[in-house]
């Protein structure tokens, strides 16, 4: 417990008043988890938009790879470069690639410039085309979020802490708009 009832202990790095609020998402707006003190809401309203500490962005395909078994390449896949087939299973839709088939057997897969949307790292994903037994695992690297993924807290009290730890605070999502005045974050 801090040194105050109901107030965290919290660090002493990192400390910042939160002067220009803007919706761009990367390294430099990153606030690492830091903890928000709201030291005045009463000249500009009482919302207050951020990402949570952790929240992970949408996953981009980067590669299809073997899954590590023989026979993955399939078969009556015909023969040729820059063959396309549209691909089933996942968790994700719409991912096009282009295949080279040599005998029939599908031996290396790229990404059209679709990779579909909402696969993840390791899904298993099979090429329709042929006899729609050809598979491959799905490598995909996370993102960062988006104002999508935020959460606005209404009528925050002058004086008090956000209740949770966040890593970006936002000038808007969409719906609601950040209005809270004289922002510190700290770790």
């Amino acid at each position: 417990m801090g040194q105050f009832g109901n107030q965290p202990d919290f660090a002493t790095n990192s400390i910042q008043q939160l002067n220009t609020i803007t919706n761009t998402i990367n390294q430099s707006t990153f606030l690492d988890s830091s903890i928000i003190y709201i030291g005045d809401n009463t000249t500009a309203g009482d919302v207050l938009v951020v990402i949570p500490a952790g929240t992970a962005g949408p996953t981009t395909v980067t590669a299809l790879v073997s899954p590590g078994y023989a026979g993955h390449g399939g078969t009556g896949y015909g023969n040729g470069v820059n063959l396309q087939s549209d691909v089933s299973g996942g968790s994700g839709q719409d991912m096009q690639i282009e295949y080279t088939a040599v005998n029939g057997v599908v031996t290396e897969v790229t990404l059209i410039d679709d990779a579909g949307s909402n696969y993840l790292s390791g899904d298993i994903v099979t090429l329709i085309a042929g006899n729609g037994n050809a598979t491959f695992r799905v490598i995909a690297t996370i993102g960062p979020p988006t104002a999508a993924q935020s959460v606005a807290f209404h009528g925050l009290q002058a004086g008090g802490f956000l209740p949770v730890t966040v890593d970006y605070v936002l000038a808007s999502n969409g719906t609601d708009t950040t209005s809270v005045q004289k922002l510190i974050a700290a770790k």
